[in-house]
């Protein structure tokens, strides 16, 4: 597996530039980040770390807006992927709030889904072409994201299936998806084709993988049986003493061959 930094929730009062310094100097080799457009592209494509996710849409929404206006924001990201060789772009059913609610609406739930359906069809025409994975992410509604449709691992798996298509996969949040339902190994074991990226933080604080109630070295370990693509760490910092290599050192003290 490769593990990856989301530069939006580490540390976001640090700039870009001291970020990536300090990422580079721990010797991690990947960075992912939310939305593109308040970043320093120029900054990141020279800085020697690689892209490997970053946020599609944060404008439209893929259950409420019409294909054309999805696309045209889905062609500019496109666009930052090609510039920074990203290999992924994730996607969000709900634009956020700045409060990362979703704006109240009385569209149906069905409705939604056949918007979202209609969307993602057309995207993934797209990203077949281009041969770029798009990841299509489920978020918690209990505690972080009010009123977001995709709230659950069935919900996004049953929307992947349908679109059928190798170019279409799950993010799969431990963080998110242990508060909506749990049962996080038994679904990875079961559902690992259908994961195309996975994101780690614990619970309940969205803090640091060693701080919480989840012992993610062994879900590391378990997931380590069956994926071998990307683990982001999408944390917010908690500990006085948190440093990037004591992260890597966390890694690193994880026996997989046990």
């Amino acid at each position: 597996m490769r593990y990856s930094l989301c530069i939006d929730a580490l540390y976001p009062e640090e700039g870009l530039k001291e970020k990536i310094t300090q990422i580079k100097n721990s010797k991690f080799k990947f960075i992912e980040f939310w939305d593109w457009r308040n970043k320093d592209l120029d900054l990141i494509v020279h800085s020697g770390l690689k892209v490997s996710n970053f946020s599609g849409n944060r404008v439209t929404s893929l259950v409420l807006d019409e294909e054309d206006k999805v696309l045209q924001e889905f062609y500019s990201s496109l666009e930052v992927a090609k510039k920074l060789n990203c290999p992924h772009i994730m996607l969000l059913s709900d634009v956020l709030k700045s409060d990362g609610n979703v704006e109240l609406n009385t569209i149906s739930k069905e409705e939604k889904r056949l918007r979202l359906l209609k969307n993602l069809r057309e995207i993934i025409k797209i990203a077949e072409k281009e041969r770029i994975l798009i990841l299509l992410e489920p978020l918690n509604t209990l505690k972080d994201h009010n009123n977001y449709f995709l709230d659950s691992f069935s919900s996004a798996l049953n929307i992947v299936r349908e679109v059928n298509s190798e170019y279409l996969k799950i993010l799969y949040d431990i963080y998110h998806m242990q508060i909506m339902e749990g049962n996080i190994v038994e679904t990875i074991r079961k559902y690992y084709p259908f994961i195309g990226y996975v994101h780690l933080a614990n619970v309940p604080y969205r803090g640091e993988p060693w701080v919480g109630e989840l012992d993610l070295k062994f879900i590391l370990k378990e997931l380590h049986k069956v994926y071998s693509g990307f683990v982001g760490f999408e944390f917010f910092v908690r500990e006085k003493d948190f440093s990037y290599e004591k992260l890597l050192r966390w890694i690193q003290s994880i026996n997989f061959t046990e």
